[in-house]
């Protein structure tokens, strides 16, 4: 007998509770589990996993239908059958002398599988023996119970919930190939409603277009043909009606009750058959009054029905939903559902109404739907290229790309061609080919500049963002034709958004060619407008060029602003790269643990929508993080990982997180190799080399090259005197360290406008001005600045700007105690620690003694090492001994 099962994914948890059973039966204590759950829950599974585990003598069989209990004991044990004729005790007696008969060679586990197919006296049988193996070395694995019986009082009940989401995907990806997108996955897990054979049996049914991301899955989606007949054998028990009632609420899934009821009406339904549908767990109501369909029985009421039945329900559907205001597209979709072949006067309604809503997978299947009705090429085109739009929005840009080569646009109709052009633009861009999107959007732009102003504004923008990121000055005088081309009526008619790519586009050229006046002032106005913006992409594309005026509070406001918007209207597509500028920004503040946050949402909802997640904004990004926490080894892998690909990918910003982390952790020689070329080299990328001046005069100083700082400084400087609030924000320092001798220069860099939200820069200028005074052998005013820089950094917990500000602190003499009293360098509270750690307490002690936090002991405990510059237990023993 073939007694080979799936896997038991996600139910760790329950074969865990059964080996604790084991654990008795090991130690000569019996016991008895039943284990039950839906069909398809994985009950053979679970039930089965203590053969090849337990390491005990295993005896398996499976139930016949309609077995007598007697007979599969006697299978079971391999025993003379008893008389079916003894009574219950009598039988029970003679199962108890076979199983202490079979335990003389230890103890042994009994696993009988499809109890609920056996005969009654099987399972109660069964149930007498579960109460009363306790004094064998038995464990009994009862694997499934016939619905409506008792189960057995004398064992355990392991009750098979639903998987969680993330482990019904587990299931499905198990099922199919690594380049299935996580959407299919996805996709299939909610319908399968967390049942694992389920979930196995719709991913073997998928299409070959539909494994690739391309079409659509079917709504619902297929049952395989377990579940198939599982749904026959249960229809069966039900009336006609309540056959016909089910597939209604299968059809009209999430529709409120009353809906449903009325569709069943109409369909001359009794009023009950809802009531009893319900009765049996097969459709639920929730709070709201809507009706919904028990996962997957869904999907096999669906698709056991033939379409001229399903046709019927969506026209009782649609007719039903006449004249509901709040449930417009619904009706539009099931009207158009049920028609029969082409249908002009749905098809065209259904387009209609899907103008007037956000995009989701219902509009989705609305557009493709519409699409199917017409026979008209130049509507049918315009309805796939629509539904294109919705999965590029809803994050599916295979789906999207594949729809609108479906499609065979033909450039006839201006806002189609445009609008296929953004998606192909955007796919190709999410793919890391930058001049490939280029040429698509300016193409789609000049196409769409006088006829559709709203797109070519929107591709405009595009075009003018891809310019900026790649450091393309040609590209930028491109995006500025196109905004320049769109006529001033259009602009005005299109709103503040088209007003600011308008203004924008030029005055990103300027910036690009170093011709900061007024650009930056000009681009900084703007963004007083862009306020009132509510669009995630527009408030994306503010975001962007306050990055490039230099506005890093500017920045994480609108990327946050765009980031909320994105969440709460379904927009996932440009969501992975919100997120992704969101981290760059925060990386560049300090704030490591919300970037890495901010990195990896976005690199994983990058991976689920099928894009690369390997470019190179994505390894800037990381690189960045890694370029902050001191990990060299990190930041080169990300850097060397672009190098290489070509001029579509620039490694500028690459290159300047390498020079960061030779800052961050004071390898000033290394620092300046790096970032010359960055900063001061023909080819330099023209916002990242801004960006990287306070690095490169950091370390030019440091190493005695000042010429290398002042020509770094005196671009730097025209930039921040044109408007740059983050520039503004750190030029003091940097013109105090390429002075050398200057206190005065230091004291108001301290006190420069716009530290307060820069904490991080506001931490190096600390720095800075602590190393300055420390060489003028001021050590005791060097280290209240240093201890003030320490503080930030260990709030931002930056490891390798802590280690780089105490090893300062020990070149200033901090912790040479020998003239100072102790008691006299640390406060109460860190003098109480450094006695209770110096008797031999570990951190969890004194936490514990001084009602405090592990990790706030941890912290005080590196604070003491500062001070009397020490590096072990050890030599803080002797140090307060002394």
């Amino acid at each position: 007998m073939n007694t080979d099962v799936p896997p038991s994914n996600g139910r760790e948890t329950e074969i865990r509770q059964l080996f604790e059973i084991v654990e008795g039966v090991h130690g000569g204590v019996g016991g008895a589990v039943v284990v039950v759950g839906e069909f398809g829950s994985g009950k053979s599974a679970v039930g089965r996993s203590v053969r090849p585990r337990a390491g005990l003598r295993t005896r398996f069989v499976r139930a016949r239908a309609g077995e007598h209990g007697t007979d599969l004991f006697a299978r079971l044990l391999g025993t003379g059958p008893v008389t079916d004729d003894v009574d219950d005790v009598v039988a029970a007696n003679a199962a108890l002398d076979a199983l202490a008969d079979a335990t003389r060679g230890g103890p042994v586990v009994l696993v009988v599988d499809d109890l609920d197919r056996a005969d009654h006296s099987a399972r109660r049988l069964l149930g007498i023996l579960a109460r009363r193996v306790a004094s064998l070395p038995v464990f009994l694995v009862l694997i499934g119970w016939r619905r409506g019986e008792s189960l057995p009082a004398g064992a355990a009940v392991l009750r098979l919930h639903p998987l969680s989401s993330g482990d019904t995907a587990a299931t499905v990806r198990g099922c199919l190939e690594a380049s299935v997108p996580d959407s299919v996955v996805d996709d299939i897990a909610a319908a399968s409603g967390g049942n694992p054979l389920a979930a196995r049996e719709m991913a073997a049914v998928l299409t070959p277009e539909e494994m690739a991301g391309h079409a659509s899955l079917p709504e619902p989606a297929v049952p395989g043909p377990a579940w198939t007949a599982r749904w026959r054998m249960l229809a069966q028990g039900l009336s006609e009606t309540g056959r016909a009632a089910m597939l209604v609420v299968a059809v009209g899934d999430g529709l409120p009750i009353t809906v449903l009821a009325g569709a069943c009406a109409r369909l001359g339904l009794g009023g009950d058959e809802l009531d009893v549908l319900e009765s049996r767990r097969l459709v639920r109501v929730d709070e709201s009054g809507r009706g919904w369909s028990r996962r997957p029985h869904r999907s096999a009421a669906f698709h056991s029905a033939d379409a001229a039945s399903r046709r019927a329900v969506h026209r009782a559907l649609a007719d039903e939903l006449q004249g509901n205001a709040d449930l417009v597209l619904p009706r539009a979709l099931h009207r158009a559902a049920g028609e029969e072949g082409t249908g002009t006067d749905a098809g065209d309604e259904l387009e209609s109404v899907l103008r007037t809503v956000e995009a989701s997978p219902a509009a989705l299947n609305g557009w493709l739907r519409a699409a199917e009705l017409t026979t008209e090429h130049d509507a049918r085109v315009r309805r796939l290229v629509s539904a294109g739009l919705v999965c590029w929005v809803l994050g599916r840009p295979a789906q999207a790309e594949w729809l609108v080569t479906s499609a065979g646009v033909t450039g006839r109709d201006v806002s189609i061609a445009g609008t296929a052009a953004q998606i192909r633009g955007a796919v190709a861009l999410s793919r890391g080919l930058p001049a490939d999107a280029l040429r698509i959007l300016v193409d789609g732009a000049g196409a769409a500049a006088r006829r559709d102003p709203q797109l070519a504004v929107d591709l405009a923008a595009r075009v003018t963002g891809l310019a900026w990121w790649g450091g393309r000055a040609d590209w930028a005088e491109k995006a500025a034709n196109l905004a320049d081309s769109i006529e001033d009526e259009a602009v005005e008619s299109s709103g503040v958004f088209a007003a600011l790519v308008r203004q924008a586009a030029p005055a990103g050229v300027d910036v690009m060619r170093d011709n900061f006046r007024p650009a930056i002032g000009d681009l900084t106005r703007s963004l007083q407008d862009a306020v009132n913006l509510i669009e995630p992409r527009e408030l994306l594309f503010a975001a962007e060029i306050a990055t490039m005026v230099g506005d890093d509070v500017g920045t994480r406001v609108f990327c946050e602003r765009a980031i909320r918007a994105m969440r709460v209207r379904g927009r996932a597509t440009e969501l992975p790269f919100a997120l992704q500028l969101q981290a760059l920004v925060l990386a560049g503040q300090g704030r490591l643990e919300a970037a890495r946050a901010a990195a990896d949402e976005g690199l994983s909802l990058a991976a689920h929508a099928g894009e690369e997640t390997d470019g190179a904004f994505q390894h800037t990004v990381l690189a960045h993080l890694a370029a902050l926490d001191g990990d060299t080894a990190s930041c080169e892998r990300h850097r060397r990982a672009v190098t290489g690909r070509g001029a579509e990918h620039p490694t500028a910003s690459l290159d300047w997180a390498a020079g960061r982390s030779a800052v961050s952790m004071a390898r000033f020689d290394d620092a300046v190799e790096i970032l010359v070329p960055t900063v001061l080299g023909e080819r330099r990328h023209p916002e990242v080399s801004l960006l990287a001046t306070p690095d490169l005069v950091e370390a030019a100083v440091a190493v005695g090259k000042p010429d290398l700082a002042e020509r770094a400084l005196e671009r730097f400087a025209r930039w921040c005197d044109a408007g740059s609030s983050w520039g503004g924000a750190v030029q003091l320092r940097l013109t105090a360290l390429a002075a050398g001798d200057s206190e005065d220069l230091f004291d108001n860099a301290c006190r420069a406008t716009g530290l307060a939200q820069r904490p991080f820069e506001s931490a190096r200028t600390r720095l800075a001005y602590g190393e300055f005074l420390r060489g003028k052998r001021r050590r005791v005013e060097a280290r209240e600045h240093l201890h003030a820089a320490l503080g930030v950094f260990e709030s931002l917990e930056l490891p390798a700007w802590i280690d780089r500000t105490r090893s300062v602190l020990r070149a200033s003499g901090e912790g040479r105690t020998h003239d100072i009293p102790v008691a006299d360098v640390l406060t109460p509270q860190e003098l109480d620690i450094a006695r209770m750690v110096s008797s031999g307490r570990s951190n969890r002690d004194v936490a514990g003694a001084l009602h405090l936090s592990s990790r706030t002991v941890e912290y005080h405990l590196s604070k003491v090492y500062v001070k009397l510059g020490l590096d072990s237990r050890d030599q803080l023993a002797g140090a307060l001994a002394d």
